[in-house]
């Protein structure tokens, strides 16, 4: 099941919110666990059960913390989380040669078991949210959940699976048991909902029809101009599509009376890399800076300590999101930028005028889109070369093989200036919570209808769109 379907717009979610807003709020948690369920369980049943075992394992070593077995718990609960994650990415990318050649030896029903293997849905969010909550535990942070069921909603909490963002236990705690929600709540939630489904609908999936369209073409098919219009398109299309996942799960969240962290600040109006990733993917960067880098600087090698460090950060950031090259590549390029920004970099910033901040910046982010979107490295430098105008004319191909191009669509082109309006510090004014008076609360929200009424529209003709940070 996903946000941007039929089937939970009209049937799973106004069934579930009516249930849940007149359920007594100590039977809110398993009316969530429930639905929250039927949502995992309606792509893949046996995902579900694997997520199951991880709850009940994540649980069950908690409450080992107090007992003469607690000096094992720790590395046992970061086995059982990484290993699992570890497992699905290194499994999928490379199939049975994981295994050594050992798979000859496995019976018939575990080979046909492997081979209906998929990636459990929000498993890099879910493994992350464990992992925390177990070195919480360890570090005294945080009291082990006593009540399975305030746990198991937790985890499971629907909102959340998809992309996200990676909420962290301490910050639900004494929400779990017996959530509490007010009409304001869920009227801002219902707002925060519809502002992410418009952003996903109408920015982003339109965007990727041109997009894939032009990453789906060899380079030398394209001109210089669609290759740049293709890479500025991916980089809003990335932003509105995790974004605007993002504004739903917030805003589903608020309607059940809990409080996510923001994921998002207007990331293309940084000023550096490390500015970049205050703003991008907020639960990730503070996840790794809190988990992994503060725990590396505690020993840090001498002089080359910290950049080592940032390096490989960024290099398990980059394998979070897959295990590839170009995820690797990614990566690196960010944390390697990040340790040039530390050294010496950021002090010529600073004396720079902002605009050239900005520049320096968005090249460096758009660069590094490319190596995110693209196939393989190979076809990176083609197309830096053909950003660069290094290129011979394009080879033409039949409409059939490039469709929609050469023809720009008049939505994809309404899409891209939305897009580039809203990366901008107005649409932080229009998605604004605050205080506002009636008239122009009563505007916004019939606006927001109306975009709602136009997304589902634009749905039902496009199809469904899975959203991009559903395979990570």
């Amino acid at each position: 099941m996903n946000f941007n379907t039929a089937l939970f717009l009209f049937l799973f979610l106004p069934f579930f919110l009516i249930a849940y807003f007149i359920a007594q709020p100590r039977w809110r948690p398993v009316l969530g666990i429930l639905a929250s369920g039927l949502f995992y369980a309606w792509g893949s049943p046996i995902n579900l059960v694997f997520i199951a075992a991880l709850i009940v394992a994540n649980y069950a070593l908690a409450q080992l913390f107090t007992s003469r077995f607690s000096k094992w718990i720790l590395p046992l609960g970061l086995l059982v989380n990484l290993g699992a994650l570890a497992f699905f990415k290194l499994f999928l990318a490379y199939g049975y040669p994981l295994f050594f050649g050992l798979d000859r030896f496995f019976p018939a029903r575990l080979t046909t078991l492997l081979d209906s293997l998929t990636f459990p849905l929000g498993l890099s969010f879910i493994s992350f949210q464990l992992i925390s909550y177990i070195l919480d535990v360890h570090k005294g942070t945080v009291q082990p959940e006593k009540d399975f069921i305030s746990f198991a909603f937790y985890v499971l909490m629907f909102p959340k699976l998809l992309v996200g963002p990676i909420v962290r236990y301490r910050s639900l705690a004494e929400q779990l048991p017996s959530p509490t929600i007010n009409a304001d709540q869920i009227a801002n939630g219902i707002r925060r909902f519809l502002k992410g489904f418009a952003k996903k609908i109408l920015i982003a999936d339109v965007l990727g029809v041109t997009v894939d369209a032009v990453f789906g073409l060899p380079t030398s098919a394209l001109t210089p101009a669609y290759a740049w219009m293709g890479l500025v398109g991916y980089a809003l299309q990335i932003y509105f599509d995790f974004s605007g996942y993002t504004d739903m799960a917030i805003g589903l969240a608020m309607m059940m009376g809990f409080r996510f962290i923001e994921n998002f600040d207007l990331p293309y109006l940084s000023q550096s890399i490390g500015d970049f990733w205050r703003r991008w993917h907020i639960s990730l960067s503070t996840w790794f800076r809190d988990y992994v880098f503060f725990p590396l600087e505690r020993k840090r090698i001498p002089v080359i300590g910290q950049s080592l460090n940032i390096l490989i950060v960024f290099l398990l950031t980059g394998l979070w999101h897959g295990v590839a090259v170009n995820f690797v590549v990614w990566g690196l390029l960010h944390g390697f930028f990040i340790v040039l920004e530390n050294l010496f970099l950021n002090r010529w910033l600073q004396r720079s005028f902002q605009p050239i901040r900005h520049l320096y910046a968005l090249a460096i982010i758009l660069l590094t889109w490319l190596v995110f979107r693209s196939p393989s490295l190979d076809y990176t430098i083609e197309y830096l070369r053909l950003l660069g105008g290094m290129v011979q004319t394009p080879f033409p191909l039949s409409f059939h093989d490039t469709r929609p191009l050469p023809f720009i669509e008049p939505s994809f082109l309404i899409a891209l200036a939305a897009g580039l309006l809203f990366a901008l510090p107005f649409g932080v004014r229009f998605q604004s919570d605050e205080q506002r008076s009636f008239a122009r609360t009563l505007a916004s929200d019939i606006l927001l209808i109306a975009l709602f009424i136009l997304s589902v529209g634009m749905m039902a003709t496009n199809g469904f769109v899975p959203g991009i940070y559903e395979g990570f």
